[in-house]
């Protein structure tokens, strides 16, 4: 049985189940939550996608479990880092703005990596934007299950799809390019969002030329996105922003990544001292 994931539904059943002393299973996932019992499974779904998703994503796992540098990447720990901004702008208002996204980032890192075959690659882009993330983003699903006997919680476990390593390669490959794109932009340079790098309206065409070249040459078909009414200014050490990007409302509100930089030296530093200690 399929019900409506609300949190006083879902609720309202773990408590009778709790009260009754029963013995079950919750299962929470990115996209639905599942209650097992003796009597069957009851699913409460958070999103609804169409059947072209799951396709999709069924023939992404299909191909990077059948490649071979799929395999060797599943083995490897990658950055999930997917903004970045110059701290030195803390206020900054325009009219116009460039703005430059890669199309179809992660299916295309996909495709260029040789982790999909050209015929997903294909059925990828026949998906919507907001279909082609989540079909990419399924390779690093997860869930969490907690088991319960008598109506005590005995047991928790985190499961996190084998693929995972996968999806966090395309952030960072993606990434890299934001990056390259970045230092060539210099002080015109404003931020970056995962796939699309924002720019100051003065910018030169020697500098665009680059910023384009970049991204030809890792094989990125990209596009042009208009955008108004650009607003940045910092709250603390958070950075917010408002613009209208072809004709809509965006906003986005990000911490400094100079201060994520930071901390990951720190944390990292730690680690490497701890662990000397360990051996010493």
């Amino acid at each position: 049985m399929i019900i409506p994931r609300e949190p006083d539904t879902l609720k309202a059943y773990i408590d009778l189940l709790k009260a009754s002393k029963k013995n079950y299973k919750i299962h929470h996932g990115t996209y639905t939550t599942k209650v097992e019992t003796d009597l069957g499974v009851l699913k409460y779904p958070t999103t609804s996608f169409s059947n072209r998703v799951f396709i999709a994503a069924n023939k992404i796992r299909r191909d990077v479990l059948q490649s071979e540098v799929g395999q060797e990447i599943m083995l490897g720990n990658y950055d999930k880092n997917n903004y970045d901004n110059d701290s030195k702008v803390e206020n900054y208002r325009s009219d116009s703005l460039y703005n430059i996204d890669i199309s179809g980032a992660y299916a295309s890192c996909l495709y260029l990596s040789g982790l999909i075959t050209h015929e997903t690659y294909h059925y990828l882009n026949k998906l919507a934007k907001d279909e082609r993330l989540p079909a990419c983003g399924m390779l690093a699903k997860s869930h969490t299950t907690w088991t319960y006997e008598k109506g005590e919680c005995i047991d928790v476990e985190v499961i996190r799809a084998a693929t995972a390593p996968v999806f966090y390669y395309l952030i960072a490959e993606v990434n890299h390019a934001m990056q390259a794109c970045k230092w060539e932009l210099g002080h015109d340079f404003l931020f970056y969002w995962v796939d699309g790098i924002f720019f100051k309206p003065q910018t030169s065409k020697r500098k665009i030329k680059k910023v384009e070249e970049i991204l030809m040459d890792r094989g990125y078909r990209y596009k042009y996105e208009h955008v108004a009414d650009f607003n940045l200014f910092k709250r603390g050490d958070v950075y917010v922003v408002d613009m209208v990007k072809n004709g809509e409302h965006k906003h986005y509100e990000f911490q400094d990544s100079q201060i994520g930089k930071d901390l990951a030296y720190i944390i990292n530093e730690q680690t490497k001292r701890n662990t000397h200690r360990l051996h010493s």
